[in-house]
């Protein structure tokens, strides 16, 4: 039937149409309000989804933040006592450090010695290595004419003034006895290497 016709007017039914077309459903299959509150619907969803999900993550970050400041209580005894621990080895370090500068050697023997070794010259020979606090003296003798071996001396001692091993150790390096002995044959000496001071 028309929805144009008036309804007032008679049909050949027996009965009026006391429909009003205004307030008639749609006849669509989906309405558009429908589709409206679905769209609506779903929006409301996923706003409240979006919302659970970021209250999940707040409270998981928060119980998080709360286990982890547990733990920092339960092991602040135990970081204590490692920086206490740290302090003490700090210190007993700077004593050990302390004790070797006032212990330290300031030439090894054996290097000198075996430097000293193959430097000096062939007619020399060493007797005897003395070492005190003030230095090093050696003693031992030449067999050479005095006025050779007086050169030879000292040549070799200022041969060790100028060496780059033994020089740096030592303040000063000096012959300081010198004896021709009774047969003159044999010329004894003694060099005596003072150290460089110790004091820092």
């Amino acid at each position: 039937m028309s929805r144009s016709r008036d309804p007032m007017i008679l049909s050949p039914h027996w009965h009026v149409d006391c429909r009003i077309e205004s307030e008639l459903p749609e006849d669509n299959v989906v309405g558009t309000r429908f589709l409206i509150n679905v769209v609506f619907t779903a929006f409301a969803a996923g706003a409240l989804l979006f919302t659970g999900w970021l209250g999940y993550l707040n409270l998981s970050l928060r119980h998080q933040i709360r286990d982890w400041e547990q733990r920092i209580v339960e092991n602040r005894a135990e970081m204590l006592d490692i920086q206490r621990m740290q302090r003490d080895y700090a210190v007993e370090g700077g004593k050990i450090d302390q004790a070797y500068t006032l212990v330290r050697t300031q030439l090894y023997v054996s290097g000198f010695l075996n430097h000293i070794g193959r430097t000096r010259p062939e007619q020399m020979v060493i007797d005897i290595i003395e070492w005190n606090e003030s230095g090093v003296i050696v003693r031992g003798s030449v067999r050479e004419k005095s006025e050779r071996a007086t050169r030879l001396l000292g040549g070799y001692v200022e041969q060790l003034r100028r060496d780059d091993k033994v020089a740096p150790l030592f303040r000063d390096i000096g012959l300081t006895d010198v004896d021709r002995g009774s047969t003159g044959e044999t010329l004894h000496f003694e060099i005596v290497f003072r150290l460089k001071s110790t004091k820092t």
